[in-house]
């Protein structure tokens, strides 16, 4: 799934190699494409910028604490037109 995202658009973490970022409502900074993650090397953060990379983005979360990558397929955006439609509930009258 492909969205329009830029900087100060609100999106939820719905994936992450960091079980704690799950769920959380972050504000997009900036894009940023980069090439596969090393890990063989754990000093190394093994993410590089690329021209021909897989789309990241630097987000901060709204509680403010400090900033973090996530890559995009991973968020979700929450407002806008590719924001998730709203279920309306209907009130029953008694």
């Amino acid at each position: 799934m492909s969205h329009q995202f830029k900087p100060g658009d609100l999106a939820l973490v719905i994936n992450h190699t960091y079980p704690p970022a799950i769920g959380l409502c972050v504000e997009l900074v900036s894009r940023h494409l980069v090439g596969p993650v090393d890990r063989r090397n754990p000093m190394d953060p093994g993410v590089y910028e690329q021209a021909k990379g897989d789309p990241i983005w630097v987000v901060a979360e709204m509680e403010g604490q400090a900033d973090c990558i996530v890559w995009e397929k991973w968020i979700m955006p929450l407002r806008g037109d590719f924001a998730p439609e709203q279920q309306k509930s209907e009130a029953v009258l008694a």
